[in-house]
C-alpha cells in the first residue's frame, strides 16, 4: 500500500513543527509534504512496546536516549518521521521536540506502512550518517530484518526468524526474536 495524499504542503521544516505543534492529529513531513499518520492495532502496539520495554534498560545503561513515536527523527534532507523506537547517543543537534542522529531506528510493519517503511524510509534514514541499523519486525509473526552500516560504508542486509537473537552492539542489547512476539494478541 502507498502513501495516501498528502493533506498539505508546507515550504520547510521549521513550519511543519509550527503546524504540528498545534495539530490534533500527527503527520510525517517528507518532501514538503504533510501525511496523516495511521492509527495502530493490538499487534503492532504488543511488539512495539514490547521492544521498548527491553531497550529501555540497555539504552540508559549504555549513556543512550531511548525514544519513542511522540518524538521526531529529522533526516539530512529536511523529512521528519516519527519511528516506532529509535535511539540516540549524540544530541548535539537535538531540540525537545526532534532528534537528528539516531544510532538506531526500529519500525514495526504493519499493512498500511510496509511499503513506506521498507522504501521510503529506508532511503531516508540510511541518509542520516549517524545511523548503524534500521531494524523491521512484522506486527504478526517472530520475523525481523535488521539493515546495519558497515566499516566501508555499504549496508549488510539480515533476515531473522523465531530463534534468532536480535542484536544492538551499540547497546550490548540481545534478545530472542520470539520472546518479543510472547502473548502476541489474535489478529
Amino acid at each position: 500500500m502507498s502513501r495516501a495524499a498528502p493533506v498539505q504542503h508546507i515550504n520547510n521544516f521549521e513550519t511543519f513543527l509550527e503546524v504540528e505543534s498545534v495539530s490534533l492529529e500527527r503527520h510525517e513531513f517528507v518532501d514538503g509534504n504533510l501525511f496523516v499518520m495511521p492509527g495502530g492495532t493490538d499487534r503492532h502496539d504488543h511488539v512495539c512496546n514490547g521492544v521498548r520495554a527491553f531497550l529501555f534498560l540497555a539504552a540508559q545503561k549504555s549513556n543512550f536516549r531511548l525514544h519513542g513515536s511522540d518524538m521526531l527523527v529529522r533526516t539530512p534532507e529536511d523529512n521528519g518521521y516519527y519511528p516506532d523506537a529509535f535511539i540516540v547517543k549524540d544530541t548535539s543537534l537535538d531540540s525537545s521536540r526532534v532528534k537528528r542522529r539516531p544510532s538506531v531506528i526500529l519500525e514495526v510493519l504493519s499493512p498500511s506502512t510496509e511499503a513506506i517503511d521498507r522504501g521510503e524510509k529506508l532511503r531516508n534514514y540510511r541518509s542520516i550518517p549517524s545511523l548503524e541499523q534500521y531494524i523491521l519486525l512484522s506486527q504478526d509473526e517472530a520475523l525481523g530484518e535488521v539493515y546495519s552500516r558497515q566499516p566501508d560504508g555499504s549496508w549488510r542486509h539480515d533476515i531473522l526468524q523465531n530463534t534468532a537473537t536480535l542484536e544492538i552492539p551499540s547497546i550490548g542489547f540481545s534478545v530472542l526474536l520470539a520472546v518479543l512476539y510472547e502473548n502476541l494478541p489474535e489478529a
